[in-house]
């Protein structure tokens, strides 16, 4: 009994560094490149060095580290291939549901997707950056929901967290005119959505991807350069 209640913590505590440390890559704290060292990880989250070097396998496995021998563990930086092809399938599955969302009408979802506009707009207004990656996020978010497709959020998701795309977003609305245009786009979306046209819905949204894929690939490759020098 002993050694199963044993497994069961083991277990627990790999689970709880796994998500930490996932966390830290998909946000941006551990940026592409960053070598992570298992003693200093184990400081940090104050467990030992089995639980981390678990951890790091599973991340491995979800396409977010590189184990490299006798080199070390760093965060992956994507291709260029890599992200074209993540931003193709992210403009195919998003517009995808964004058009189911303009058929159902969610109501929940519909009005989290007013709200995420609203603060968009005022962001836009004072030029506040933060703000309006924080209401892009829930925006998109939304439609997710609204879609109410599991397998779909499922495989957005999994595709996104290879990549600390919150902080990438930022930068790429750095840009006063891209913010402007990002704007005006999910406006459309909005629009497309509240009058029910589906197709209308899934192309706005495809472009609104296809448009916004190129200043994140640009803020990306800023960051990539930066942390290269640095």
């Amino acid at each position: 009994m002993i050694t199963i209640i044993q497994k069961i913590q083991t277990v627990s505590i790999t689970a709880q560094v796994t998500n930490a440390i996932r966390e830290a890559v998909i946000s941006g704290e551990y940026e592409p490149g960053k070598q992570l060292s298992e003693a200093a990880l184990s400081q940090d989250y104050e467990v030992s060095r089995t639980p981390i070097r678990e951890a790091l396998k599973q991340l491995e496995r979800e396409g977010l580290v590189e184990i490299i021998p006798r080199v070390g563990t760093c965060v992956r930086k994507p291709t260029e291939q890599e992200l074209d092809e993540l931003f193709t399938v992210k403009e195919a599955l998003e517009g995808f549901a964004a058009g189911l969302l303009a058929e159902t009408q969610n109501p929940v979802a519909i009005k989290q997707l007013e709200v995420a506009v609203a603060l968009m707009e005022v962001a836009a207004q004072n030029n506040d950056t933060k703000l309006y990656a924080e209401a892009n996020e829930q925006f998109h978010a939304a439609i997710l929901a609204g879609a109410d497709n599991s397998k779909l959020s499922y495989l957005l998701n999994l595709m996104l967290n290879q990549i600390p795309y919150q902080r990438y977003v930022q930068i790429s609305i750095n840009n006063p005119e891209r913010l402007k245009k990002s704007l005006k786009e999910h406006q459309g979306i909005l629009d497309a959505i509240l009058t029910g046209r589906r197709e209308k819905a899934e192309n706005t949204m495809r472009r609104h991807v296809e448009a916004s894929a190129k200043g994140l690939k640009t803020g990306i490759a800023k960051k990539m350069s930066a942390s290269s020098i640095n």
